[in-house]
């Protein structure tokens, strides 16, 4: 660690007093934990059902087949119905019955995304203490994986919250938005919003390739950029905030109240623009995900956001009509189909599927 890094970290002590533990805070521990408990029960007993049905599978039974072998069995009662593969445990969605996070929204307090000499992490602070994870690559060690929808959360106390926005806040960087460019040849890039007065101020930093930043953008200051590395460190090491900090360091999944959907046309190969999603790419898709579709509310015209179970329905009509869900750029933060459009040859239709964050913002990640 350069000196500099070191210096920054070093003002980051904190100079706060432990707030008395609130009544409110001890409700919403003993709330979330009986939610865990729920959740586990839940888990448990559909284990216990995938069990049996696992042994009515292995049992014998007589099943007849046409004379001279090879013929297929003829049924010998009523078929069974048919089951989404991953209807139990879709990757990137909650576990089914999962209890959606409270409250539902929040004030975003600050944000903070990618990375400057260490490790790429994405995190959301809220008013009401809530510190949300995103699954891109730097997950806390510890973060539950049953049930997993690609996001954690945390909570702090009102002080911690502060202590974060301010040691943002002291940098000086933060009375305006600002874009800021980093070395060519440097990796990455970092965006942080942090709350300011009334507003929320943006700084991105950025290589001069990168759509983030305009051309035209400064150049980082040395000064600034020891600033932004040593604000990056510290977000990304939760282990080194002070104990006054936290209100539950424990680690669960954070389950969204709703999802968006949204549909893209791109090209199988190479970077091509996206082309529009009409009534003929509508009709590639299952009648029962066009309409959960359609019962959601439309955001924009390819976009639709629906509840957390409309959610799990979409998905399990895309497994059920045989899509699988395509692995996403980093882990399985959202969900990702892909059903190839014959009107447009080398071209597929993309069903992203991203959770909506208590301040209202839809997280996707993937192509456009």
């Amino acid at each position: 660690m350069s000196r500099d890094r070191f210096d920054v970290l070093e003002r980051f002590q904190p100079l706060f007093e432990a707030p008395e533990p609130s009544f409110e805070g001890f409700v919403r521990r003993r709330d979330r934990k009986r939610r865990n408990q729920r959740i586990a029960a839940g888990m448990v007993g559909f284990a216990v059902f995938l069990a049996a049905i696992a042994l009515v599978a292995l049992s014998p039974i007589d099943r007849s087949v046409t004379p001279g072998g090879g013929g297929e069995p003829q049924p010998t009662g009523p078929p069974e119905p048919a089951v989404a593969p991953e209807a139990g445990g879709i990757v990137g969605l909650p576990a089914p019955g999962a209890t959606p996070s409270t409250p539902e929204h929040g004030k975003l307090v600050l944000y903070l995304e990618g990375n400057a000499g260490g490790p790429f992490t994405a995190v959301w602070v809220y008013a009401d203490g809530r510190l949300i994870w995103g699954d891109m690559g730097n997950l806390p060690a510890g973060a539950p994986t049953e049930g997993a929808s690609g996001f954690v959360e945390q909570h702090l106390t009102p002080a911690g919250v502060e202590f974060l926005r301010t040691q943002v806040i002291s940098t000086g960087l933060f009375e305006d938005d600002l874009a800021l460019l980093r070395g060519p040849g440097d990796p990455g890039f970092l965006t942080i919003r942090v709350r300011n007065g009334d507003r929320l101020v943006w700084l991105t930093w950025a290589v001069q390739e990168n759509y983030r930043v305009p051309k035209d953008a400064p150049s980082a200051t040395p000064e600034q950029a020891s600033a932004l590395e040593g604000i990056a460190a510290l977000i990304a090491d939760p282990m080194s905030w002070p104990a006054r900090t936290w209100e539950d360091k424990d680690l669960e999944t954070f389950v969204p109240s709703k999802y968006q959907v949204w549909l893209r046309l791109f090209p199988d190969q190479g970077s091509g623009p996206s082309l529009p999603v009409g009534a003929r790419e509508w009709a590639l898709l299952p009648a029962t995900a066009t309409d959960l579709l359609r019962l959601g509310t439309k955001v924009d015209p390819a976009f639709y956001e629906l509840t957390t179970d409309d959610t799990r329905g979409l998905a399990e009509a895309l497994n059920e009509a045989g899509l699988e869900p395509l692995a996403m750029p980093w882990d399985e933060a959202v969900l990702r189909y892909a059903l190839e459009d014959p009107h447009e040859p080398g071209s597929s239709l993309y069903v992203f599927i991203g959770p909506v964050l208590p301040h209202g913002e839809a997280i996707f990640l993937g192509p456009g």
